[in-house]
This record gives structure tokens, sequence and C-alpha cells, in this order.
């Protein structure tokens, strides 16, 4: 796996490295350092729909995890203006377009701010690829260049384990965390922090090729 992640590694920087925005974002991450010694970033969106085509990002939600602490003081909580607001995803993640009004930023400069957020991290989500395609198609179109951290999909954690749950709440439930307030991009970003944490805990001594991570 590791061998397969330097590669594509390689790869990578070899396709973006002369980018400026590439320069300015990008810091790598040894993967054979430790669990315990790697900053992870456990991150969420909110956006208008369920196909990252055709969907718009609504806001973005992550916490910084350093060695193996939760540092809640450096919580990233950002929200844009999308093109169109539906009810339907409303009534998911409760945002109203009164609320953008007074809270939502500039989209480039959302993503500035959480390309530095999560710079020299691994990148941890519930259903990873879905928030990661989301965030990618805007630095893509704006910047010209992928969210190229290395990733983890805690799913895949819980299934190496042998958990049963499917859901962020049914995995929280089994694991004996307290399910957290109203959701949002945040409170599940800080949820499926809780879950990582109790999942890599007896890892934390191992190199981080030894996580299913992905590129």
């Amino acid at each position: 796996m590791s061998f397969q992640l330097r590669i594509k590694r390689k790869c990578l920087l070899r396709k973006y490295g002369s980018n400026p925005a590439f320069k300015r974002f990008f810091s790598d991450v040894n993967l054979n350092q430790k669990v315990m010694d790697t900053t992870f970033v456990v991150f969420d969106t909110e956006t208008t729909g369920l196909d990252p085509k055709r969907a718009e990002l609504v806001s973005i939600g992550a916490v910084r995890i350093e060695g193996m602490s939760l540092n809640l003081s450096s919580s990233f909580h950002e929200f844009v203006k999308p093109d169109e607001l539906s009810r339907s995803s409303v009534e998911v993640h409760g945002i109203t377009s009164l609320e953008l009004e007074s809270r939502a930023k500039p989209l480039r400069e959302v993503l500035e701010l959480f390309l530095t957020y999560v710079k020299g991290s691994v990148i941890v989500g519930f259903n990873v690829e879905f928030d990661k395609r989301m965030v990618e198609k805007y630095t893509y179109s704006l910047f010209g260049i992928p969210l190229s951290n290395y990733r983890l999909d805690v799913f895949h954690l819980w299934k190496r384990r042998g958990g049963a749950g499917k859901s962020l709440k049914e995995i929280a439930q089994e694991l004996d965390i307290p399910a957290v307030g109203a959701h949002s991009a945040l409170d599940d970003a800080y949820m499926t922090a809780l879950i990582f944490l109790k999942l890599a805990y007896k890892l934390r001594g191992e190199p981080i090729s030894s996580l299913p991570l992905m590129l």
C-alpha cells in the first residue's frame, strides 16, 4: 500500500509541482512517521445535494488532531453562499439563506483558508471521498490543483475492526461516543474525530502507512 501511495505522490508532484498554488498549499507527510506524531484534520461538508458534480458547497467544518489529542480551540467552520439553496437541502443541514447572508464568505477566501488549515496533514472523514470531491472541484476551478493530502475514511478503520454499524451515528453508538448537538459540518467533524481517536489509539505507535490511507 505504501509503495502505491509513494508512486501516486511522485506522479502528483510531477504534474502539479510547478503550480504556484500547489507550492503555496502543499506540504508532504512522511509515511514512516508514527500515527501519534502526525497531524490529522477531520472534516465534513454541507452541500446542496448528494451528487458532487451538481451539488454546491454550503459549509466546511473541521477539527485538528495533534499528538492524538483533539484541539477544539483551532476548529474550522466557514460558510459560502451557493447559487441555489433548495428547501430539501435546508431540511438536511438547517442552513438558511438568511443565515448565509450574515455568515458566508467568498468561495475563494474559504478555500484558501481551508487549504491552509489542512496543509501538512492527513485528512480524515466519514465517506471522505464525497467531501474530498466537493472541495476538490473548487480547488481545480480556482487554483488548478487537486486536494493532494493523504486521506483516511474512518469507515474503513471501522470495518477493519469488524464493526457492524454503517452510519456515523450508529458507529458512535457502538463505540459509546455520545451524540453531539444539531447536525452541522462542524458537529459531524467533531463526532468523526472522536471515532477516529478511539479506533486509531491502539495504532498510535505504528507508522501512518499502517492505516488504510488513500491519495
